[in-house]
Order: structure tokens, then C-alpha cells, then sequence
């Protein structure tokens, strides 16, 4: 090879490596500086996707964290195993309220165990009652100091006397397991 750039003159010598230089740049960029504008352009293009989606989140999270202090909340109202008798219960609210003798039936319904907790419905029909005897009954179930639902409530007035109604509700309360 030496041979070979001996025989060159001073000017080939000169194109030759300009040649070597141009070749090197133009493969230096073709294999690296080329590829690593590109894949920067794509990064900086996904740069506020990926910010709208850390903010979405930090929501979630927050979110999160305020639903499993409720959780916290709940489950501290929740009674153990065999502690309520939301039966014995809703009979004792039905007196305060002075409708006890509307009842026509307080049944337990079969229990819906959902891990960790377990779901205790009772059926309750009240007839021949009025408007303002049921609004205070379902205000104190509502506000107990037990967990309790009101999840089905039906309402029919009477043929007899429309300002008297019967009421058949479904009130869920919760336990641990």
C-alpha cells in the first residue's frame, strides 16, 4: 500500500484524502447521526402524551388514596360476624318512629357473601301508612350508626285512600367475614 501512495502524486494524494474524509462523514452520518435525530424527533413528539398520561396518573393515585381512606371509614363501621341483627334492628327504629304497627312483614333475605364482606338483606313491608310517618323511618335507617343501604324501594297508594301508601323496601347491611 505504501507503494501505491508513493506512486500518487501530491495532488491525488490530497483527493484521495478528501475522498477518505467525505466517505467517513457521509457514513457517520448515514449510520449514526441520522438515526439519532430521528428516534429524538419521535421522543420529543411523545414528551406530552407521556405528561398527560403521568398527570392522569397522579389523579388515579390521588383517587386512589382518598377511596381507600373511605374504604377505611366503611370498614370501621362494619360489624364482625354474628354482632348485628339488622332484623332486631329495623323493629327497634319501626317503634321510635311509631310504625310498628304498619308492618306487615320483616323477612331476612339469604345472605350474598362477597369476600371479605358479607351482605345481609331484610325485606320490609309497611301498609297503610303515610307520607310523613315513612319520610322519618327511612331518614334513621339511612343515618344508623351502622352501615345499612336502602337497595329496593317500592311505593303504591292504596285504592281505598290515596294519601296512604304501602311500602316495600329491601335495606342491605354489611359485616366482615
Amino acid at each position: 500500500m505504501n507503494a501505491f501512495l508513493a506512486k500518487l502524486s501530491e495532488r491525488e494524494k490530497v483527493f484521495l484524502l478528501a475522498g477518505g474524509i467525505s466517505v467517513t462523514c457521509v457514513l457517520l452520518f448515514v449510520l449514526l447521526i441520522g438515526p439519532l435525530q430521528e428516534r429524538s424527533a419521535v421522543l420529543s413528539k411523545s414528551i406530552p402524551k407521556k405528561e398527560k398520561e403521568l398527570e392522569q396518573f397522579k389523579r388515579l393515585q390521588e383517587e386512589y388514596f382518598f377511596l381507600s381512606d373511605q374504604i377505611k371509614v366503611v370498614e370501621a363501621r362494619l360489624p364482625e360476624k354474628n354482632q348485628f341483627s339488622p332484623l332486631s334492628y329495623l323493629e327497634e327504629i319501626a317503634k321510635k318512629n311509631d310504625v310498628r304497627k304498619n308492618i306487615a312483614y320483616i323477612r331476612s333475605v339469604p345472605a350474598i357473601p362477597q369476600k371479605p364482606y358479607q351482605e345481609i338483606p331484610v325485606e320490609v313491608k309497611l301498609e297503610d301508612i303515610s307520607l310523613f310517618q315513612i319520610v322519618p323511618l327511612i331518614d334513621a335507617i339511612e343515618h344508623s350508626p351502622y352501615f345499612l343501604r336502602i337497595k329496593r324501594l317500592d311505593v303504591r297508594t292504596r285504592s281505598g285512600d290515596p294519601k296512604k301508601l304501602d311500602i316495600t323496601f329491601v335495606v342491605s347491611s354489611y359485616e366482615n367475614l
